[in-house]
């Protein structure tokens, strides 16, 4: 009864021995940051050696002061050739520049976390470098990320993993159009800003309701942690008919909440791709 157990852990073994021993960093900022932090942390003596970048000075001189195997590097060629992974997370209009002059090498892992940059674009001027994409977000710092990559590199895998957990997608398109929903954090945030001012409004304390809303947020999205294709209509199927949950979701759906959300990742996705369309923004939908 043990064995499935006995076959996790040496998938987890053998997925932890993939992680690149030295990985760079061009472009310290705040996603990048995280992934040195988590990668520090909570890789015990087998942490990879960092190489970053020297731009954003302040916050790559902040990271070598933390972490004993963190060095700031003199430029980006010396990151490329320290490096057996370079992790690309400068803004996506300056990375033709930043990229194209550099020489990377065959066998050299390179993963873009740059959003909307195209992986043919990656690999044209990282050849012959393997290129992969990837969307992490600031929890990997503590290691709760949820990240998906494509295509479906082991390195490039196994390195998420241990910031949390991986979701490798098969194609570009659907890497597109699951980043999308990584715009829904801010909308996530400023719901729970909409519920702490409506509470304060009401005569709640103001560290009551930040403390509650933050709290009962994450508490009710505990059960969706591990959701499998059904587990959210299921979630939203078990709800009280007539209960005051149900009624919420009735309002909603009846004012167009929802398809006003859809309208919103027509309107990422298609921003993801390169061409904006402001005709998708749910404003237009409205009657």
């Amino acid at each position: 009864m043990h064995r499935p157990l006995v076959y996790l852990a040496l998938s987890m073994a053998a997925a932890s021995a993939l992680v690149p021993e030295t990985i760079g960093v061009i472009g310290v900022g705040t996603i990048s940051s995280a992934a040195v932090r988590g990668l520090s942390e909570r890789s015990g003596t087998s942490a990879p050696a960092f190489v970053l970048s020297p731009r954003n000075a302040a916050k790559a001189q902040a990271l070598d002061d933390a972490y004993a195997k963190v060095e700031v590097a003199k430029d980006n060629q010396a990151v490329v050739d320290a490096c057996d992974c370079v992790l690309l997370a400068v803004l996506p209009r300056q990375a033709e520049a930043v990229c194209k002059p550099l020489k990377f090498r065959e066998g050299q892992l390179v993963v873009s976390l740059m959003a909307g940059v195209p992986l043919e674009s990656v690999r044209a001027w990282c050849g012959p470098a393997d290129c992969a994409l990837a969307c992490p977000l600031p929890a990997i710092a503590e290691g709760a990320g949820t990240t998906i990559v494509t295509p479906s590199e082991p390195r490039t895998i196994a390195i998420f993993e241990r910031l949390g957990k991986a979701v490798p997608v098969a194609t570009e398109d659907q890497f597109k159009r699951l980043q999308a929903m990584t715009c829904l954090m801010g909308d996530l945030y400023q719901r729970q800003l909409s519920a702490q001012d409506w509470l304060t409004s009401h005569g709640v304390a103001a560290d009551a309701a930040a403390a509650y809303v933050g709290g009962v947020f994450h508490t009710m999205t505990h059960d969706a942690q591990h959701a499998g294709p059904a587990t959210l209509a299921e979630l939203v199927a078990e709800q009280t008919p007539g209960g005051m949950n149900e009624m919420v979701i009735s309002e909603q759906r009846t004012d167009g909440a929802y398809a006003s959300l859809g309208h919103s990742l027509d309107s990422v996705y298609s921003r993801l791709n390169g061409a904006h369309d402001p005709s998708l923004a749910p404003v237009n939908f409205r009657k």
